[in-house]
């Protein structure tokens, strides 16, 4: 089994990285089940190695904390939140393949788990070294200026892909890509984030965020899928943490995936501003609006 671990995952924590290992290893071991399409001979397997990552997961973010405890870090109520978040999801999953165990909820699972743990591992927790927030809230004159400041911190600072240009327009009704990925987040308020993005940058934040790969986006299996709407969920909480202080609100995402073009017309979105970012792997257009 060929692993998910990655040395350049290492926060230079010891215990903490031993964990962390043990987390990549058994979310390896779940992912060649479901690979093999042969999860149903496999369900016994599969749920003990589901309780062993609710299990642990729930044990490894208990060690966290008391690490920040004892090094007073600065963003311990929000990594505490964001401990909580995330252990909800995963107790949600393990509830939902009880109840259902079918190949496309275990693959959500591992999609979801696998994006938001490389996530988590690779900007939250190295920051608990040097004392660094997560996130700061910040205050913008205007819309345009609040994603231009996402879109930063996105691209540069947490996965290294140089921003050739951005321009701004108006949104009217549709929004270009090759996947286009809509979150709702809740949390004192409503608020909606549309990412449409071209076929290489799916692909290139695909790999930043899960550690894998795939080769056509039109035929994504059910993994992958998960993986690109976690994406969805993970710019959104870094938007958010600039307009509302989800140390305070507990915030929710839910993301939906669309493949080639979005009509959607469930949620009113007209004179909000798209912000298009162009890079070497081509573009990515985003909208956001507060929602009434």
């Amino acid at each position: 089994m060929a692993t998910l671990w990655k040395e350049e995952y290492r926060t230079g924590i010891d215990k903490i990285d031993e964990q962390h290992y043990q987390l990549f290893d058994k979310i390896g071991h779940l992912l060649e089940i479901a690979r093999s399409g042969d999860e149903q001979s496999n369900k016994k397997e599969c749920m003990e190695l589901i309780d062993f990552l609710v299990n642990y997961t729930i044990v490894h973010f208990e060690t966290e904390q008391n690490l920040q405890l004892e090094r007073h870090y600065v963003s311990y109520a929000q990594h505490v939140l964001i401990h909580k978040e995330f252990t909800n999801t995963v107790i949600e999953y393990k509830k939902l393949l009880n109840e259902n165990f079918s190949a496309k909820i275990l693959k959500n699972f591992i999609g979801t788990l696998l994006a938001w743990l490389v996530n988590h591992v690779c900007v939250c927790d190295r920051k608990i070294m040097k004392n660094i927030p997560i996130h700061e809230m910040e205050i913008f004159a205007d819309t345009e200026g609040f994603i231009r400041n996402v879109v930063q911190k996105l691209f540069t600072e947490m996965y290294n892909i140089p921003i050739l240009e951005t321009k701004s327009f108006m949104y009217k009704g549709s929004v270009d890509g090759a996947a286009i990925i809509r979150t709702i987040a809740e949390g004192s308020n409503r608020h909606l984030f549309l990412y449409g993005m071209s076929d290489k940058m799916a692909e290139v934040l695909y790999n930043k965020i899960s550690g894998m790969t795939f080769t056509n986006i039109d035929v994504m299996d059910d993994i992958e899928k998960s993986a690109l709407m976690e994406i969805g969920n993970i710019i959104s909480t870094y938007a958010m943490s600039a307009i509302e202080d989800s140390a305070k609100h507990g915030i929710s995402f839910k993301s939906d995936l669309y493949l080639r073009e979005y009509n959607a017309t469930d949620y009113n979105i007209t004179n909000s501003v798209i912000l298009e970012v162009v890079t070497n792997y081509g573009k990515m257009d985003i909208l956001y609006s507060r929602l009434k």
